[in-house]
C-alpha cells in the first residue's frame, strides 16, 4: 500500500494561515549593514515573492523532466532572506533542497556530497559559482543555475499581470508523505573528510514547526508579537527550523549581522524593535553575559527580555548563575541536527525536560571513565517510531536513532554530561577526533608517541601531543607543533573550518607518560585530560 500523499503533510502548509492572518505585519527585518536600522519584510511581501519563486522555478526546471523528491542542491551564503525563499519554493514543488552554506569553503567537498545525495539539480548563488566551474567533482556535471536575489523575485513580482493573485494556496503545494526526505542537511562534522548527510522527513519539520517550537516559544506577556533574532547562518538547520517556526506563530524574525551580536546592535534591537525573545549559542551570550555585569543598560536590555534561548555548547557555570540570580530569563535548548530539539529547561532552573511533542528516551549507559564517581548515566535515544525521529536508516537495531549524548537524572529532570565515543562538541560543531588523532599518528609516527584531542565547550579544538622523543627543550617542541601542523595540512582542507588544527599554538607538546590513562586498557581519558590541561586551554581560548 502506497503511504498518502497529501499538500498538508508539507510543513509549507503551516504557513499559509500565518500568510492570511498577519498579512501587513513585519516578518522578517534584514539586515542592511548597520547596527541601528534594519529593512522591513511584511507576511505579504515573503508570500507574494514565494509564488513568484515558486512559479520562476517550475518554467526553468520543466525542460530538465525533474521526478518529484529528485535531489537539487542549494550553495548559499546564508545571509539573504531569499536563501529561504529559493529553498522553500523549490521544495514546495515536491523537490528535495539539499544545503550548502558559505561554511563550505571547499568546492570539491560541496559537489561530492551532491554527487553522494544523487541530486539532479545544482543552484548555486552568484558569489561562489566560479568555484563549481573547474571543480573535479561527478557532482560537477549536474545542470547549474544561479540563484533568485531578492531584488529579483520584487521584479517577478512588480512584473506580474496581478500581483494581488499571487497568493500561495495549498493547491500550488506538491502533495507528500509524512516519510518523505523534505530537506538534506549535514552534520557539523566531518568523517573521513566529508560531513555526514542528514535527511530532515516531512514529520520531522512539521512536528519541530508545528509542535515544538511553539512549546518552546514564551509568548509576551503584553499580548504582543514575539519578536527573535536570527540564530546565525539562514542556510543551517536550526535557523531554518526558527523561521518556518516564527512565521507559523505570527512572530517577526529579525536578522543580526553576526552570531556573536555587538552589544549596541543588542540594544538597538531591544530599544527600537522590542526583541522579546533572544535565540543564541551558549559562548556568544556568555559575552553578552559578562558585558552586562559592567554595563547598566546591556544588563536591563537582557532583564527586558521575555526568553533568551541558549544551545549549543553548556553556559559557564558563573555567567549561568549570575543570570538566575539577576532575573534574566535564560532557557537551555537541548537538540541535535538529527533530531531538533528534544529537552529544555524553565527560566527559573537549569535542569532539563522534555519539550512537549518531543519524543526523547532515556537509556541507562555504562561507561567506565564518566561514572567512576558512582553515577549513572543515560543517552538520550530516539524511538524509531517518534516523528522526531530521523529516517530508519539512521537508527540502531534496536529501533532507536542514538544521539550519544549522556545525562544525569537529577531532582526529576536532567544535567547534561557529555558525550560517549569518540565524538566532541566545540562552538562550531561537532569534532571527530578519532578521524584526527588516527590521522596524525599516521603521518607523525616518528614524531608522536600519542595524541588525544580536546576542547568539550570551546571554540576550538586543541591536540595535546606525547612526544616519541624525550627532553625535548620548548624551542624543540615548538618545531614539533609545526611540523605537524604542516604535514597535516592536506589532511585539514577537506575538515570544516571550526575542526582544523592549523595554529601550532594548538598543538601542545608533553613528555610520554604524561596523559591521563585508564587502569586496564591504557586508553587516553579525553575528559581527566580536559581538565589537566584546564589552565593552558583557558589561555588559548584567549589568544583566539
Amino acid at each position: 500500500m502506497s503511504p498518502e500523499r497529501s499538500a498538508e503533510h508539507h510543513y509549507v502548509s503551516l504557513l499559509i494561515p500565518s500568510f492570511r492572518k498577519y498579512s501587513d505585519s513585519p516578518a522578517f527585518l534584514p539586515y542592511i549593514g548597520r547596527d541601528d536600522a534594519w529593512d522591513r519584510v511584511s507576511y505579504r511581501d515573503i508570500e507574494q515573492r514565494l509564488v513568484a519563486t515558486q512559479a520562476y522555478w517550475r518554467d526553468t526546471l520543466s525542460p530538465l523532466n525533474l521526478q518529484p523528491r529528485d535531489v537539487v542542491g542549494f550553495w548559499l551564503t546564508g545571509r539573504k532572506l531569499s536563501d529561504l525563499l529559493n529553498t522553500i519554493a523549490v521544495c514546495a514543488l515536491g523537490y528535495v533542497p539539499q544545503y550548502f552554506s558559505g561554511y563550505f569553503s571547499n568546492s570539491s567537498v560541496v559537489l561530492d556530497l551532491l554527487a553522494k545525495s544523487g541530486g539532479k539539480v545544482f543552484i548555486v548563488d552568484p558569489n561562489f559559482d566560479s568555484q563549481v566551474t573547474n571543480a573535479p567533482s561527478a557532482g560537477a556535471s549536474v545542470p547549474r543555475y544561479c540563484t533568485l536575489e531578492y531584488d529579483d523575485m520584487s521584479r517577478l513580482v512588480s512584473e506580474s499581470l496581478a500581483p494581488e493573485k499571487l497568493v500561495l494556496e495549498l493547491a500550488d503545494i506538491a502533495p507528500v508523505s509524512r516519510d518523505d526526505v523534505a530537506a538534506l542537511f549535514h552534520s557539523s562534522g566531518t568523517t573521513s573528510g566529508l560531513p555526514k548527510i542528514i535527511p530532515n522527513t516531512f514529520k520531522m519539520i512539521t512536528s519541530m514547526v508545528g509542535g515544538k517550537w511553539p512549546n518552546i516559544l514564551i509568548q509576551p506577556a503584553d499580548g504582543r508579537r514575539p519578536v527573535i533574532n536570527t540564530l546565525g547562518n539562514v542556510a543551517h538547520i536550526g535557523s531554518i527550523h526558527c523561521f518556518l517556526g516564527s512565521i507559523h506563530v505570527g512572530a517577526c524574525m529579525v536578522q543580526t549581522s553576526s552570531m556573536d551580536i555587538p552589544e549596541r546592535e543588542f540594544l538597538n534591537l531591544v530599544r527600537m524593535h522590542k526583541l522579546s525573545v533572544a535565540v543564541l549559542y551558549a559562548t556568544f551570550l556568555g559575552r553578552l553575559i559578562n558585558s552586562a555585569q559592567q554595563d547598566p543598560d546591556l544588563r536591563l536590555a537582557l532583564q527586558s527580555l521575555d526568553q533568551i534561548i541558549h544551545t549549543g555548547v553548556a553556559l559557564h557555570k558563573e555567567e549561568e548563575e549570575w543570570a538566575y540570580a539577576n532575573g534574566l530569563k535564560i532557557m537551555t535548548s537541548y537538540g541535535t541536527t538529527e533530531t531538533a530539539p528534544l529537552l529544555k529547561s524553565t527560566t527559573e532552573s537549569p535542569i532539563l525536560h522534555p519539550i512537549p511533542g518531543a519524543n526523547p528516551v532515556f537509556l541507562p549507559h555504562q561507561d567506565q571513565e564518566k561514572s567512576a564517581d558512582g553515577v549513572q548515566l543515560y543517552e538520550v535515544v530516539v524511538p524509531s517510531t517518534a516523528d522526531d525521529c530521523p529516517p530508519p536508516e539512521m537508527c540502531g537495531e534496536d529501533g532507536f536513532y542514538h544521539t550519544n549524548d549522556l545525562f544525569e537524572n537529577v531532582d526529576g529532570g536532567w544535567i547534561y554530561r557529555g558525550r560517549g565515543g569518540d565524538w566532541i562538541k566545540i562552538l562550531g560543531g561537532f569534532c571527530d577526533t578519532k578521524n584526527v588523532e588516527d590521522n596524525i599518528r599516521k603521518s607523525c609516527s616518528d614524531l608522536v608517541h600519542d595524541v588525544v584531542m580536546v576542547g568539550t565547550g570551546r571554540l576550538y579544538p586543541v591536540l595535546i601531543v606525547e612526544s616519541a622523543a624525550t627532553g625535548l627543550s620548548e624551542e624543540k617542541k615548538k618545531r614539533v607543533s609545526q611540523e605537524i601542523v604542516d604535514r597535516t595540512a592536506e589532511f585539514n582542507r577537506r575538515l570544516y573550518i571550526h575542526e582544523r588544527i592549523e595554529d601550532p599554538k594548538r598543538v601542545f607538546v608533553v613528555e610520554k607518560g604524561t596523559l591521563p590513562r585508564t587502569k586496564e586498557k591504557g586508553n587516553i581519558r579525553r575528559a581527566a585530560t580536559e581538565e589537566l590541561f584546564e589552565k593552558e586551554l583557558d589561555l588559548v581560548s584567549e589568544r583566539a
